[in-house]
C-alpha cells in the first residue's frame, strides 16, 4: 500500500474552500458567444464547451443569478479540479429531448474514467431568459454530478493493490514488498531544535537548513519526512538519533531487493512515474505517487506485477460523510512472476566476478534455463526506492556502466570459443578429419605475404588435441580451406549456432551481435571479403561480435546435441526452438572428445584451474584481443559432458587469459552450483 498517503481521501473541494491554484486547460482565444435564441441553444452551447474543456466558456452562459453566486475562476477551478480528480479521459454531453415546461433540457453525461472506466448519468438542465430574452443556464453544482452542492466535495479514494513479487525457482523473492526506513521530524516535539539539527546533520549527511526547510510548515503533531534510508541503517541510526526529541524514525512500505546488486540486471528496479510517463499511464489510473518497473523484469512484466487499480468516487458533506457513491471498484492485486534464477547461485555468480568487470551467465542445458545471469560492476536497486542524488546516477552512466546488464547488451570478440564453431564447419565440410595433423608452431604462413601467430609453440597436433590445446594454426587453416570451398560456409555456422540473433530470451532485451559475412562486409566496410577474414574468424576475431549470453546458448546446444532454444528465464515460459546444429555424431564426439582434455590432461588451457576436480567437465577457454590492451578472458563449460545439467560462463573483460583468469570463477561457481542443479 502506497505509503501514508494511501489512506487518504484525494478530496476535491467544493468552490466555497480554499483551493489550490488548477491547472486550466488551454483554451483558444476567446470568441463572441451566439446569443441562444432558444433553451435547446444554450444548452447545446453549453454542452459543447463542456465536452471540449472550455470551462470559462460555459461561464460566459450562464444567468446572471448564478454568475453571482460563483465567480469565474472558482466555477473553472471547480471543473478543472473534479476533471483531473477522477482521472476523466473523455466526456460525452448529449441532449435527450426539448426543453419541458419549466424550459429544463433533458441530458446524458457519459464519462470514460481511468481505472473506473465508463460512468454514465442523466441529469436536466435549467435555463432561463434574461432582460433581453436570450437563455442563460441556471446553473447549480448538481450539474456536474447529481447530489453535488456547493457546500459538499467529491472525494476520490484510490485503492491501490499490492505490487507482485519477483521470485526465483524455489520462490524465495527476488523483489518484494518490505519496509524502509524514513527518518522525519515531528515539529511539536523538539525541544533543543539547534542540537537536534546538529546530530541528525552529522548522521545523515544532510544540511542543516535543508533539514529545516522540509519540515518548517508543519503542524505540531505531523510527522514531516526528511529522508528515507535502507532498513538496513535502522540500528546506526537509532543509536544515533533514534532518542533525540523531534526526530522520529518509522517503517515505510516499499519495494525491496534482498540481493541487491547481485541480481539488479534481471531483477530491475522501480521508480516514480515522471511527467511523460504519465501522458501514457494515467489512463490506467497510475500518479506520480506510483511505482514503475524501470528495468529488467520489473519492467518486461510491468502490467502483471502493478495489478490493477482501483477506488471509490463519491460525494461527501463538509463533514466528510459520504451523501452518494457515484463509483466504486475494487483493486486487484498483483501477480508474483516467478524466474528460473536460483537465488543461491545468482549471488554466487556475482560474488565470483567481485570487482572484476564481467559477466556470468549459468544455464540447465536440460530445458534451458537461466539459473543465473550475473553482470559487474552492478547497482543496488534498493538506491532507487530510497532515492537516487544527482551524483549516484552520474556515477551509475560513467564509463563503467554499472546499469548495463554486460551478458545480454554489449558484443565482443569471442576468441577460442568460437573454435568449436569452426570445428563444427571444417568437419561437416570435409576439410577436417579427426585424424588431420596440424602444424602448432609459432608461426603459420598459410596467407601469402602474411605471418600469423600462435599464442604458443604446441608442437604437431591431431584435430582434437588441437582444440584442447587452442592451436591457432590450425584453425587458421580449416577457416582458410572453408572459405576457399565456400566464403559463406563459417559465417552460416556461426549462425547455425544462434550468433548474429537475439537470443528470444523473454523478459530481457539482448543485442544481435555480429557475424560478418562477404556481403556485410561490403555494405558495413565498403571492402571486399578476403581470406584474411576468414582467417581471423575461424578464431573468433576479425569483425565477429558476441555475447555472452549468445555465446553460453550456442555450447547449450551442443550439450544438448544439437537442438538450438532460446535461454528461458520465465518459469511458466517454455524454451522456443530456434533451430538446430544438424552435426553429425563424429563431429560432436570429436568436439567434447577435445573439450573434455581442456579441464583433465595437463596440456588442456583450464588444467589448472582443474587439476584436482573429481567431476568430468567438458570446457573451452579463450582469449579474444580487442580494442584495448589487455585481451577479453573467456570460458564456458558443461557437466556431465554425457548428459549435462548446468553450463557456467564466465566473461572477464580485460582478464587477459581464459585459462587462469575466468576458469578459476568458473571452478568455484561449478563446485557450489553442481549439487543443486541435479
Amino acid at each position: 500500500m502506497r505509503y501514508a498517503a494511501i489512506l487518504l481521501a484525494f478530496v476535491l473541494a467544493a468552490c466555497s474552500a480554499p483551493e489550490p491554484a488548477p491547472t486550466v486547460p488551454t483554451e483558444p482565444p476567446p470568441t463572441a458567444t451566439p446569443v441562444p435564441k432558444r433553451p435547446e441553444d444554450v444548452a447545446n452551447a453549453y454542452f459543447s464547451a463542456w465536452q471540449q474543456g472550455q470551462y470559462a466558456a460555459m461561464y460566459d452562459l450562464l444567468s446572471a443569478d448564478a454568475q453571482a453566486s460563483i465567480a469565474r475562476d472558482a466555477f473553472v477551478r471547480r471543473y478543472t479540479n473534479i476533471h483531473d480528480g477522477i482521472g476523466e479521459l473523455q466526456l460525452t454531453v448529449t441532449a435527450d429531448g426539448p426543453a419541458d415546461a419549466q424550459s429544463h433540457v433533458p441530458f446524458t453525461v457519459m464519462r470514460n474514467v481511468a481505472v473506473f472506466g465508463q460512468l454514465s448519468e442523466t441529469n436536466s438542465l435549467p435555463t432561463v431568459q434574461d432582460q433581453s430574452g436570450n437563455w442563460r443556464v441556471a446553473w447549480q453544482p448538481s450539474l456536474i454530478f447529481n447530489q453535488l452542492t456547493a457546500n459538499n466535495s467529491v472525494r476520490v479514494t484510490p485503492d491501490v493493490p499490492k505490487r507482485g513479487r519477483i521470485l526465483d525457482r524455489s520462490g524465495k523473492p527476488l523483489a518484494d514488498n518490505g519496509t524502509i526506513l524514513s527518518v522525519g521530524v515531528v515539529p511539536g516535539q523538539i525541544q533543543d531544535e539547534s542540537a537536534m539539527l546538529q546530530a541528525m546533520s552529522d548522521a545523515l549527511g544532510i544540511p542543516q537548513d535543508t533539514i529545516k526547510k522540509r519540515y518548517q510548515g508543519g503542524q505540531p503533531d505531523w510527522f514531516m519526512p526528511i529522508t528515507d534510508r535502507s532498513d538496513m541503517d535502522r540500528g546506526d541510526l537509532q543509536t544515533k538519533i533514534g532518542s533525540i526529541p523531534g526526530i522520529s524514525l518509522q517503517d515505510k512500505p516499499a519495494r525491496v531487493y534482498p540481493l541487491g546488486s547481485a541480481a539488479a540486471h534481471v531483477v530491475g528496479y522501480v521508480s516514480h512515474p515522471t511527467a511523460d510517463d504519465l501522458k501514457q499511464l494515467a489512463a490506467q489510473g497510475y500518479d506520480e505517487s506510483d511505482w514503475i518497473g524501470r528495468a529488467g523484469a520489473e519492467a518486461a512484466f510491468e502490467t502483471q506485477l502493478a495489478g490493477a487499480r482501483g477506488g471509490t468516487i463519491q460525494i461527501v458533506d463538509s463533514a466528510g460523510k459520504a451523501v452518494r457513491e457515484i463509483a466504486r471498484k475494487a483493486a486487484s492485486p498483483g501477480q508474483d512472476v516467478q524466474l528460473t534464477l536460483d537465488g543461491a547461485i545468482q549471488n554466487a555468480a556475482a560474488s565470483g566476478l567481485g570487482d572484476k568487470i564481467g559477466s556470468v551467465v549459468v544455464l540447465d542445458p536440460r530445458d534451458n534455463a537461466v539459473l543465473a545471469l550475473a553482470s559487474q560492476p552492478s547497482f543496488d536497486p534498493n538506491q532507487f526506492v530510497i532515492g537516487v542524488t544527482d551524483d549516484q546516477w552520474q556515477q551509475m552512466n560513467g564509463a563503467d556502466q554499472p546499469l548495463v546488464l554486460r551478458a545480454t547488451s554489449s558484443a565482443y570478440p569471442t576468441g577460442s570459443i568460437f573454435k568449436v564453431i569452426t570445428m563444427a564447419a571444417g568437419m561437416e565440410k570435409g576439410v577436417a578429419k579427426t585424424s588431420d595433423v596440424y602444424d602448432c608452431g609459432l608461426d603459420w604462413n598459410g596467407l601469402p605475404g602474411v605471418t600469423l601467430h600462435n599464442w604458443q609453440p604446441e608442437g604437431m597436433l591431431r584435430l582434437s588435441e588441437a582444440l584442447t590445446e587452442s592451436c591457432n594454426p590450425a584453425f587458421y587453416e580449416i577457416g582458410l580451406k572453408l572459405d576457399q570451398l565456400d566464403s559463406t560456409i563459417l559465417p552460416s555456422y556461426a549462425r547455425k549456432f544462434g550468433l548474429g540473433s537475439p537470443t528470444g530470451i523473454a523478459g530481457i532485451q539482448d543485442v544481435s551481435g555480429t557475424v560478418p559475412d562477404p556481403t556485410w562486409k561490403q555494405q558495413q566496410i565498403g571492402e571486399p571479403w578476403t581470406s584474411g577474414d576468414a582467417v581471423n574468424l575461424a578464431i573468433g576475431q576479425g569483425y565477429l561480435l558476441a555475447t555472452p549470453l549468445q555465446m553460453a546458448n550456442a555450447y547449450a546446444a551442443l550439450a544438448r546435441g544439437g537442438a538450438l532454444l532460446s535461454p528461458m528465464l520465465v518459469a511458466d515460459l517454455q524454451a522456443k526452438e530456434l533451430g538446430s546444429l544438424d552435426l553429425s555424431r563424429p563431429t560432436q564426439s570429436a568436439i567434447l572428445d577435445g573439450m573434455q582434455r581442456v579441464t583433465s590432461t595437463s596440456a588442456g588451457t583450464a588444467y589448472y584451474a582443474f587439476k584436482d576436480e573429481k567431476l568430468p567437465i567438458a570446457a573451452k577457454t579463450g582469449s579474444a584481443e580487442n580494442e584495448n590492451p589487455d585481451a577479453h578472458a573467456w570460458f564456458v563449460g558443461f557437466l556431465p559432458p554425457s548428459k549435462p545439467t548446468l553450463l557456467v560462463l564466465v566473461m572477464v573483460e580485460g582478464g587477459q587469459h581464459g585459462g587462469t583468469v575466468a576458469a578459476p570463477i568458473a571452478r568455484q561457481l561449478i563446485d557450489m552450483a553442481y549439487p543443486l542443479s541435479r
